[in-house]
């Protein structure tokens, strides 16, 4: 390879090797330091008569030596860590060390100087390599002279001094090719030589490369050989000459091929039907296709050369597409183009380029606007069928409200035998008209990804037992014998959807009563896998009912709800529930097997199995001694927020409380500040509560204090009003012991503290001395008469006094008018809505409670309320038992 060759293909190897390779992650990833050492050995194999050895260091005094041994033959490998860092240079530069030189290449991260690769380079090695073969003794040799006039190389035996050299050193500056006659001398005597010399530059270095010969042995020569010389002179100028005619015909050929090649893919560059752009570091377009300039509303492409291209700003609509059209996307990857009324939409891909000897940015623009209007277009058509399901729910449940709303009533009542049964008739039946309306919705949000599963705490084993009592208070004990079993090893204390869980086993063990009159069902739930706290259950039902071929149950518990989907089943009342239950399986990552358990030898009855997966929430043992802690004066808590705002609401709760209270803003030496605690006994928190919101990502706090091993020295609780899925396993993961979704009840920080505090003596609510408070100010904004009648009956029966309003413009003006303790609030209503009107009393009196009376139960819905300043919830249709739920935990008389 020539000394130009060696230059440009060292460069190229070097820059392909950078941008290839994630070298920035070379000494925290092994994976990828491996990749890149072997990239290392090539490119050192490819370059071994210039290259002694490479070496990376970073700005944390890192550094990986690799060169070879003695013999050549094995790689030296050293990773170590420097005891002075390093100087770091910016910028692509060759020093000298010694005989040698360090060429040093800077490595950035995010356009942050991280390191230096450095190549360390043997110029005198590289030019005996080259030239060590063409060395002809007395007639000719060749020498090197570098830019500052030394002669850095020479295969000639004799020391020689040569003449003229500050001439072919400044002809080596204009980098001119030249011949020169002039006078050598060695041990010799000086004599005359011809040499020939040509510029050239190796890795920021210029080189005069010289070819000399003695004059006298070339005249003596061309004098003995002059005609030899001349014939074939001949010979090769006539063979020359062919060959030249042959090259040249050859060179038209491959020439037009090339333009032909060439034309093609710049037909195919414009016509292809995505947008391509080269811009260099400036973002100055090179060049342009006929796309991108429609894209960007341009005439033609030659219109787009040297005008700079617009770079976006991210928004909240580039985060939005990154998220919802599907697939890995980053918010940059997003380009939109907003003219007069549309908007187009680009997805771009960049990659670096070098264009015309230049570094530059080649981008691929595809316009994906028809795929977002499809997306809107089928959201749109979702959100409508969500709203008839909505409407479809409220309007169903408003006589349902009336129906057991009254029934409950009339159960307070001593009713006659006979009435008693219509009641009970009655009732049933609109629970099982209820669960219908329950079961549709639920269907619904599955089938379009709304369902979204709790994860929150709860006993498995109390889940469980709870159905298993559910499903023996509607069996015969005499009749039918229900058993229930659960392994030792399954953690109690878990986390997942328990109202979804309850579901599914509700449905099946209904199923199998329903088909099982006389005989034994039993359910065991066993332990699957149990990896880093994510549990794999489960659950097997059987039951010794009647005969169900396999047809049949794959009709019952097929896929999709049909017609058939009610086959073989007489006097059931689960609805779509089997269905239902099977499609909640698969949404909680399990599995589900059905199998008919009849045979030729008379056995009957059914076999359901399923697996479902949920987290454990079995935290550590915390060995604090906290027995001495005997007031809640004495607890030190440290209070970590944000630092764009403190919640005073909550700090004041804390306060109430008496706790010894520190509030700081979360910061790199937060963590330090906590540690240093421990070291002072009267300064050691007990106690530490983060709170976390959309601003502040308390999780981030907690993460931090475990990764230091700080958990086990506290008690943590997490005090959030950004509750989002996923938080409860986040707790579990990072220590916190308790969690505290806002809105809160004081009793429920005060159940916190005093579960890790017990000996504490303050108590802020007495239980047992509580009574319900009577004389409370009522105001119920309802529009439907019969619901209005359900609802004041109901009140009535508890001893309160209330007042109506018709729609939410006569509740506003009544809260106004009149002070209430409670506003109970119908969301959907003429004129004013519940959501407006809600908003609108809360700016005139923002201490008021007002709870929505919903048929709507869509989580849109619910959002909604909770915007409007709605903190409470009561499902229609309304019952007795969640009114006294309800007052019972707001309102108190000691």
């Amino acid at each position: 390879m020539s000394v130009d060759g060696t230059d440009k293909g060292f460069i190229n190897d070097i820059n392909l090797m950078l941008h290839s390779e994630n070298v920035q992650q070379f000494i925290s990833d092994e994976d990828q330091r491996t990749r890149t050492i072997d990239r290392m050995k090539l490119f050192f194999s490819k370059y071994e008569n210039l290259i002694t050895g490479i070496r990376i260091y970073d700005d944390k005094k890192n550094e990986f030596t690799l060169k070879k041994d003695e013999t050549g033959s094995n790689w030296l490998e050293q990773l170590f860590v420097l005891h002075v860092q390093g100087e770091i240079i910016p910028y692509d530069t060759l020093i000298l060390q010694n005989r040698t030189f360090e060429y040093y290449i800077p490595l950035k991260h995010d356009d942050i100087l991280a390191g230096n690769i450095v190549v360390t380079l043997d110029y005198q090695k590289y030019f005996e390599r080259l030239f060590g073969s063409f060395n002809m003794e007395d007639y000719q040799w060749q020498w090197v002279i570098d830019d500052s006039g030394e002669i850095i190389f020479t295969n000639n035996r004799e020391n020689i001094r040569y003449s003229q050299l500050q001439k072919i050193r400044r002809r080596l500056e204009k980098g001119a090719v030249g011949n020169l006659i002039h006078s050598a001398g060695g041990n010799s005597n000086p004599g005359e030589i011809i040499s020939s010399f040509y510029s050239t530059g190796l890795l920021q270095r210029n080189f005069n490369i010289v070819f000399s010969s003695p004059v006298g042995e070339i005249r003596a020569y061309l004098l003995r050989n002059s005609l030899i010389l001349v014939i074939v002179s001949v010979i090769a100028f006539m063979f020359a000459a062919g060959l030249l005619y042959r090259i040249i015909i050859a060179g038209r050929t491959e020439t037009e091929r090339l333009l032909s090649s060439e034309e093609k893919l710049q037909k195919l560059h414009n016509e292809i039907p995505v947008g391509i752009v080269i811009y260099n570091d400036k973002r100055e377009i090179l060049k342009a296709n006929k796309k991108t300039a429609e894209l960007y509303s341009f005439p033609d492409e030659k219109a787009m050369q040297g005008t700079i291209l617009p770079d976006s700003a991210i928004t909240d609509e580039n985060n939005y597409f990154a998220r919802h059209l599907g697939g890995n996307f980053t918010p940059d990857q997003f380009v939109i183009i907003k003219k007069d009324n549309s908007e187009k939409i680009l997805f771009r891909t960049k990659s670096p380029v070098a264009f015309m000897d230049h570094d530059a940015t080649l981008e691929v623009l595809v316009d994906v606007t028809s795929l977002e209007a499809e997306r809107k277009q089928e959201a749109s058509a979702s959100s409508a069928k969500s709203e008839f399901l909505a409407r479809m729910s409220y309007e169903l449940r408003t006589p349902l409200n009336g129906i057991i709303g009254m029934a409950d009533i009339l159960d307070k009542h001593d009713l006659s035998g006979e009435s008693a049964a219509v009641l009970k008739i009655l009732r049933r039946s609109a629970e099982v008209l209820l669960g219908l309306i329950n079961d549709i919705l639920d269907f619904s949000k599955i089938e379009s990804v709304k369902m979204i599963l709790d994860e929150i705490p709860f006993s498995l084993r109390e889940e469980v037992v709870y159905c298993y009592d559910l499903a023996r208070t509607n069996t015969d004990s005499s009749q039918l014998d229900i058993s229930v079993s659960i392994d030792d090893n399954i953690p109690d204390k878990v986390i997942g959807d328990p109202f979804r869980i309850r579901q599914i086993l509700t449905n099946f063990l209904n199923n199998s009563i329903a088909n099982t009159r006389q005989g034994k069902i039993s359910l065991r739930c066993s332990l699957k896998e149990n990896v880093e706290g994510k549990i794999r259950l489960s659950f097997i039902i059987t039951d010794t009912g009647r005969i169900i071929d396999q047809v049949t149950l794959g009709k019952m518990f097929g896929n999709h709800v049909s017609m058939d989907s009610k086959a073989a089943r007489e006097n059931d009342e689960s609805g779509f529930g089997l269905v239902l239950a099977r499609q909640l399986i698969e949404l909680m990552g399990g599995e589900f097997e059905v199998k008919s358990l009849s045979g030729p030898e008379g056995e009957t009855g059914t076999r359901i199995e399923f697996t479902i997966n949920i987290w454990s929430d079995e935290k550590p043992q915390k060995n604090l001694n906290n027995d001495s802690l005997i007031s809640f004066g004495q607890i030190r808590t440290l209070v970590i927020t944000g630092s764009q705002n403190r919640d005073e609401e909550i700090l004041g709760t804390i306060h109430k409380l008496g706790l010894s209270m520190t509030v700081t803003t979360f910061q790199k030496s937060t963590v330090g500040q906590i540690k240093a605690s421990l070291s002072i006994p009267d300064k050691k928190y007990h106690l530490i509560v983060i709170l976390d919101d959309c601003e502040f990502n308390g999780f981030d706090a907690a993460a931090r204090i475990h990764e230091q091993n700080l958990s086990d020295q506290f008690v943590i609780i997490m005090i959030s009003s950004n509750d989002i899925r996923g938080n409860f396993v986040k707790c579990s993961s990072f220590g916190v012991d308790h969690y505290i979704v806002k809105p809160y009840d004081i009793k429920e920080l005060y159940g916190a503290i005093k579960s890790s505090f017990p000996y504490v003596d303050r108590t802020v609510i007495s239980n047992e001395r509580d009574r319900v408070a009577k004389d409370l100010r009522v105001l119920v904004v309802e529009d439907n008469k019969m619901n209005q009648k359900v609802i004041g009956t109901m009140l009535k029966s508890l001893g309160y006094s209330f007042d109506f309003a018709d729609d939410g413009f006569a509740g506003l003006i009544q809260a106004k008018t009149r002070r209430y303790d409670v506003i109970f609030m119908d969301l959907i209503m003429p004129q004013m809505d519940g959501f407006e009107a809600a908003r609108r009393i809360l700016e005139y009196d923002s201490t008021l409670l007002i709870v929505a009376f919903t048929a709507d139960n869509l989580p849109d819905s619910k959002r909604k309320a909770e915007l409007s300043g709605i903190k409470e919830f009561i499902s229609k249709p309304v019952r007795i038992e969640d009114l006294k739920k309800f007052f019972s935990r707001h309102f108190f008389s000691n």
